[in-house]
């Protein structure tokens, strides 16, 4: 089964948006910043790895939101999230570092 990514959203920057997720929960919080995930995910791009042209679209927090509590139920309501209008997965993921 072909794991499904939010759309527009970069694959590399999803699995580091999990990666970050339990990071966090493993330190002990039960609840957590989506856009907090998002801005070290800014940092590791451009100021880790100096990609300074990459773009983090801060309105990809609520659907790497949506995204991460679908694919790990245990963590819902890790991150909290409004009523949804669109849809927002992709079956092809994009990259990158394309």
């Amino acid at each position: 089964m072909t794991e499904m990514y939010p759309i527009g959203v970069p694959i590399d920057v999803c699995q580091l948006f999990e990666e970050l997720a339990f990071t966090v929960h493993k330190a002990g919080f039960n609840r957590y910043s989506s856009d907090a995930v998002l801005h070290r995910i800014r940092w590791e791009y451009q100021v880790v790895r100096g990609h300074r042209d990459f773009k983090c679209n801060n309105n990809w927090t609520a659907d790497l939101s949506r995204w991460f509590m679908d694919k790990h139920p245990l963590m819902n309501g890790f991150f909290e999230i409004r009523a949804l209008k669109r849809v927002t997965f992709n079956v092809e993921p994009e990259s990158c570092d394309e």
